[in-house]
C-alpha cells in the first residue's frame, strides 16, 4: 500500500490550507472555481491518506480541529519553502525586481536610515510602509515583508529572529507658550488629565504610550485621534499635547513645538530590526540587514 507522501497532492494542501482559512466550503468553492463537491472530496482524501480528521464538521458548519491546525502548520512551510524557491531562481535569473520591503509604525522617523541605505546601495529598490502592530506582526508570519522596525517588547513571537537597532526615549511634545514649554524634563504624573493628540486606534505608538500612562498611574484626556501627518499643525494650533520619540525628534517631525524629554525611567523602547527566518532573504534584504548593524553600531 502507498504511503501518505506518495499520493498527497500539492493541490490537495492548497485546496486544504484554503479551506483552514475560511472554514466555509461555499465560499472556498467559489474561490477557487470548483464545485462543493469537488471540494469535499478533495478535503476527505487527504483526510483518508493521512488516518485523521482535519476538520469537525456539522449539517451548517465545518471547522479546523487540533489535528488540523497541528497539520497546517506544516502545509504552510511546504508553500513558504515553494515560494522561497521560487524567489531565489528569480534572483539568479534576475528577473525579479532588486528590492527590500519594511513595515514601520511610520516612515518619517526612519527616514535618514532608509535614505542613507538607498545612497550605499542604489541598485536595490525600497518599499516602505506604515503598519499597524497587528498589520506588522500578520506580515511577518505569513511573509509578506522582509522585515519590520518594532520595539522588542511587540514582537514576542519566538519564531522571529532580530538585531537591536536603538534605544529611544520619549519626549512631550507641546505649543511654545503651554505651561510647561519652560521645562528642561517632565514625568508623566505631570501630565494628568491633559488634553491629549492620539493616533489611531492599533498603531504601534499609541499601544506603547497606553502602557506608558498604565504604569505612571496617569488618566489623560484625549480630545483627539489622527494620524501622524497632522499632530505637528493641531499641537500648534492648541488642540492638546502628544507624546513622540527621540527618533521623531532627531528629525524635527513636530516643528515648530518645542520638545521636552519625559523623565520616568522606563520611558523608553527598545527598537530592533524583525525577520521570520522561513522567509527567503534575497540579496537586498542581507545588503540592508548588514546596513542597519553598521549603521547603528556607529552611532
Amino acid at each position: 500500500m502507498k504511503g501518505a507522501e506518495d499520493v498527497i497532492t500539492l493541490l490537495q494542501l492548497d485546496y486544504f490550507r484554503k479551506l483552514a482559512a475560511t472554514e466555509h466550503i461555499t465560499q472556498t468553492a467559489k474561490e477557487l472555481y470548483i464545485s462543493q463537491t469537488a471540494l469535499s472530496s478533495m478535503i476527505i482524501g487527504l483526510e483518508k491518506e493521512l488516518g485523521v480528521q482535519l476538520f469537525d464538521r456539522s449539517k451548517r458548519s465545518i471547522r479546523l480541529n487540533q489535528a488540523g491546525k497541528t497539520y497546517l502548520q506544516y502545509v504552510n512551510d511546504v508553500f513558504a519553502a515553494l515560494d522561497n524557491g521560487r524567489s531565489a531562481l528569480q534572483e539568479l535569473t534576475e528577473t525579479a525586481q532588486k528590492q527590500v520591503s519594511i513595515g514601520v509604525g511610520t516612515s518619517q522617523v526612519w527616514m535618514p536610515m532608509v535614505r542613507d541605505f538607498r545612497k550605499s546601495c542604489p541598485e536595490y529598490a525600497i518599499k516602505q510602509q506604515n503598519n499597524t502592530l497587528e498589520e506588522m506582526i500578520d506580515a511577518l508570519r505569513s511573509m509578506k515583508t522582509d522585515f519590520v522596525i518594532a520595539s522588542v517588547d511587540e514582537i514576542t513571537d519566538p519564531d522571529m529572529e532580530h538585531i537591536f537597532l536603538k534605544k529611544d526615549s520619549v519626549y512631550l511634545c507641546v505649543p511654545q507658550n503651554h505651561r510647561l514649554a519652560g521645562r528642561e524634563s517632565v514625568y508623566l504624573k505631570e501630565l494628568e488629565n491633559e488634553a491629549y493628540i492620539d493616533l489611531p486606534a492599533g498603531t504601534p505608538w499609541r499601544v506603547y504610550c497606553a502602557q506608558l500612562f498604565k504604569q505612571a498611574g496617569v488618566n489623560i484626556r484625549t480630545v483627539l485621534e489622527c494620524d501622524y501627518s497632522i499632530r505637528a499643525a493641531l499641537i500648534e494650533s492648541e488642540f492638546g499635547v502628544a507624546l513622540t520619540s527621540a527618533s521623531a525628534y532627531e528629525v524635527d517631525m513636530f516643528q515648530p513645538n518645542r520638545y521636552i524629554p519625559i523623565a520616568d525611567a522606563f520611558a523608553y523602547r527598545e527598537m530592533a530590526l524583525f525577520w521570520n527566518p522561513k522567509k527567503y532573504m534575497s540579496k537586498a534584504a542581507n545588503s540592508f540587514r548588514e546596513f542597519c548593524t553598521a549603521y547603528w553600531t556607529e552611532k
